[in-house]
């Protein structure tokens, strides 16, 4: 098995098995140094989360387990090699020591005056929400300034997908 720190829109378990059906959550980890931030450019237009290395403050997120044949899926959802390269980081969750891949910005794709869409968002507040995250923490993701999606069928798609995330137990 390999490890994950997924820290924006794969936060929450539903979302990720989806992509990644032998994910399971391992626990919560959090990073110093680094900050959430939405400033990676998607290929659609918007912005998407980047663990920022700031050189201070603190970012959340979850490690999960998951069967090495899938990482490579896992790659092509988040665009590795076009936006996303992926690095290693040790964390510490439940008293134990994890070394996880995650997904970095690549410099290139670093534009800060771009907003992310609702529905994703919305994805990273569910996923923060469902790991119990500090309050102060998941408002400042709800405080990120988002817009709509412009293409409706993708809308739709991922309003449905938070639709059964609020239906997860």
């Amino acid at each position: 098995m390999i490890y994950y720190f997924a820290y924006g829109s794969n936060l929450h378990p539903m979302r990720l098995i989806e992509r990644v059906p032998s994910a399971e959550l391992i626990g919560v980890a959090k990073q110093s140094d680094h900050t959430l931030t939405f400033h990676k450019e998607s290929h659609d237009g918007s912005s998407k989360c980047n663990m920022h290395n700031s050189g201070s403050g603190l970012i959340y997120g979850a490690i999960y387990k998951m069967n090495p044949g899938h990482k490579s899926e896992l790659d092509r959802f988040e665009g590795k090699g076009y936006g996303y390269i992926d690095n290693q980081i040790t964390l510490e969750s439940n008293g134990n020591e994890f070394t996880c891949f995650t997904y970095l910005a690549m410099q290139s794709y670093i534009v800060n005056n771009l907003k992310p869409y609702h529905w994703y968002k919305q994805l990273v507040v569910l996923g923060a929400q469902y790991l119990q995250f500090p309050e102060a923490y998941i408002s400042s993701i709800e405080a990120v300034e988002s817009i709509e999606d412009p293409d409706a069928s993708r809308k739709k798609e991922k309003e449905e997908l938070i639709e059964r995330i609020n239906n997860y137990c």
